[in-house]
């Protein structure tokens, strides 16, 4: 579903890889400058350009072709918290420069940023700005420039945190200065511009709008203060983002709001992801990608079939209207949970405890692939106080009264103890008559010792994705449905400000900040002492878990492959150094016939990128 506006703008393609040579570019570019001076003449067509962006960045959600999973893909795979389940893609082997998402995802980047540079080059033109006064003319003028800025940067921030060095356009491409031989900016050149776009924002959007579904100020110096972190200036870092955590215009939700507001389980994340407007009671939005049956623009919200997991296997769980009803739709686990990403301490006790009692008939390898944390974190992610580990978070059991004898209380077959020491998961599925079927992680090893997750359908997962049936188009569909969901809120901007006063030196105050995000899910207070990095990232994992780009926090930190050998027991024995970057896609280095792009290391080329700067451990 795409407003006029939107097709016609994204045909200025970048590489305009998309089946067409120079000539045919040339031909077309024509048009493309008709088009554009007749809609960029006034306001109204300029944020008309600037809603076909924002309709264009909302595909960070949208189905991709490779395989079912979300554009996202890039930025979310083979994390400490997420691994895959298929085989081919939990042991890297399947990520080629030929792998359709790459080329997918690079296109779309940069439509993005090339519609961005033709709204920015053409606002500078004789335009009618619509205000009533030469003030307000100025205002709009700002406004879209801003938006468009901040598009940019937006962009190259994806784009730079999967494939490393990438070509810098600022430039309306046209059919004048169609080049096939782009190089590789440094990625030093696209954050000094990306710094400067977002600067612009900053300076010229106020913190907050009426609309949170455009960017505002208070968004734009998120990512800022994220960029600053990123080049390892974290006095500026704190400068920035200091203004959105202490104004007071937004606030963390504290309470259960929305149309579960009488829920006794106190579960407001789960309000938060389901109510995204202010208008909803939403406090802590600061960017929501708009979505909706009857929004322009919207895309399929396949976020349920990528992060929920595949419990329709479960032989003893119908596949009916009810159950969808009761259990949050079908999804299709195409992003798989990682262990460590879903422990609650009793959990983590149960693993370790049994870790060396084995059914010598079917052993499993659960002493194979369990953590031990030695910098005096917990070895499990979350207190059982915390609500954001507990069933109402995590999808950790399905009770119904299967055997119809009207109560909900027999228990199952066997204990989800016994199920682990035998490594039998039909105990708990064909063999289980109580009315209660556990979710948990088996992994058997694969044919070169490795572990393995083969039962996909078992795992834990996270529950925020879990479809509301009031929201979804065909009602049994495993991905037509549309939600708004909050891109940006202030619980991440907290964590971003003490990760800024921890690098600054002041941990007591990162501790306050880190406190804020902890105490209204229940979980204890913490001190200075027991800040750091590493900390930062679990409580990230905590708080953020399916929403952030996980990949980006952990390469910008240092500490992307330590976590994943760690803690992703998918593709620990995989993972190289050179997957920090993915390969750039094979259609765009020959396309570029008049100059040598460069393919990455591992790839068959040699560019490599360092992104952790100066105060982090460096991988």
């Amino acid at each position: 579903m795409k407003n006029k506006y939107f097709t016609t703008i994204l045909l200025v393609s970048f590489f305009a890889i998309f089946s067409c040579n120079e000539e045919e570019f040339l031909r077309e570019a024509p048009k493309d400058n008709i088009f554009a001076e007749n809609l960029y003449v006034n306001y109204t067509g300029f944020y008309s350009g600037m809603s076909a962006i924002y309709s264009n960045m909302r595909q960070i959600i949208l189905l991709g072709d490779g395989g079912g999973t979300t554009r996202q893909i890039l930025w979310v795979y083979n994390t400490d918290v997420t691994g895959s389940r298929k085989t081919e893609e939990a042991d890297l082997s399947s990520f080629s420069p030929g792998w359709v998402e790459l080329l997918e995802n690079w296109n779309w980047l940069y439509q993005i940023i090339n519609s961005s540079n033709l709204i920015i080059n053409r606002a500078e033109g004789d335009v009618d700005w619509e205000g009533i006064t030469d003030e307000q003319d100025e205002i709009n003028k700002k406004t879209i420039i801003s938006e468009a800025k901040f598009a940019r940067a937006w962009a190259y921030r994806l784009l730079i945190y999967a494939f490393g060095p990438v070509p810098l356009s600022i430039e309306e491409i046209d059919g004048s200065n169609y080049s096939n031989a782009w190089k590789r900016n440094s990625i030093d050149e696209i954050k000094s511009q990306m710094e400067k776009d977002l600067s612009y924002a900053v300076e010229n959007l106020p913190i907050k709008t009426d609309d949170i579904t455009r960017v505002n100020g208070a968004v734009a110096s998120h990512f800022l203060g994220e960029l600053y972190l990123s080049t390892g200036e974290f006095q500026q870092a704190i400068d920035v983002l200091k203004p959105v955590v202490e104004s007071g215009t937004y606030q963390l939700v504290k309470s259960r709001f929305g149309k579960y507001v009488g829920n006794a389980d106190k579960n407001l994340i789960i309000d938060i992801i389901r109510n995204p407007y202010p208008s909803n009671g939403n406090t802590e939005s600061l960017f929501v990608m708009a979505n909706g049956v009857n929004v322009p623009g919207a895309v399929e919200t396949n976020l349920m079939q990528s992060w929920t997991g595949e419990y329709k296997n479960w032989n003893r769980i119908p596949k009916t209207t009810e159950s969808y009803i009761r259990w949050g739709g079908w999804g299709s686990a195409r992003y798989v949970m990682t262990p460590w990403s879903m422990m609650d301490e009793n959990l983590y006790n149960l693993y370790d405890k049994i870790k060396d009692l084995k059914d010598p008939l079917n052993p499993h390898i659960i002493d194979k692939w369990l953590w031990h944390n030695d910098d005096g974190r917990d070895n499990f992610l979350f207190e059982m106080s915390d609500i954001r580990g507990q069933h109402t978070s995590i999808r950790k059991h399905w009770v119904y009264d299967w055997n119809g004898n009207g109560n909900v209380t027999d228990p199952p077959t066997y204990t989800l103890e016994q199920t682990l020491i035998s490594n039998n998961v039909i105990n708990m599925n064909q063999n289980n008559k109580g009315d209660t079927i556990y979710a948990f992680f088996k992994f058997d090893l694969d044919n070169l010792n490795k572990p393995i997750n083969i039962y996909l359908y078992t795992p834990l997962y996270s529950r925020k994705w879990e479809v509301d049936a009031t929201t979804t188009i065909n009602f049994l569909s495993t991905k037509d449905y549309h939600i708004a969901f909050t891109f940006t809120r202030l619980a991440e901007t907290y964590l971003l400000y003490a990760e800024a006063q921890l690098m600054n030196g002041n941990s007591p105050e990162a501790a306050i900040w880190i406190n804020k995000v902890r105490n209204r899910s229940n979980a204890s207070s913490i001190s200075g002492g027991d800040v750091s990095i590493d900390f930062i990232l679990d409580e990230r994992a905590r708080e953020l878990i399916t929403e952030e780009e996980r990949r980006i926090s952990l390469l910008r930190t240092g500490k992307f492959l330590e976590r994943v050998r760690k803690y992703n027991t998918y593709s620990s024995g995989y993972i190289k150094d050179f997957h920090k970057l993915w390969p750039i896609p094979f259609a765009v280095i020959d396309e570029n016939k008049d100059a040598v792009m460069e393919q990455n290391l591992g790839y068959g080329g040699t560019v490599t990128t360092d992104f952790t700067p100066s105060g982090y451990g460096d991988e």
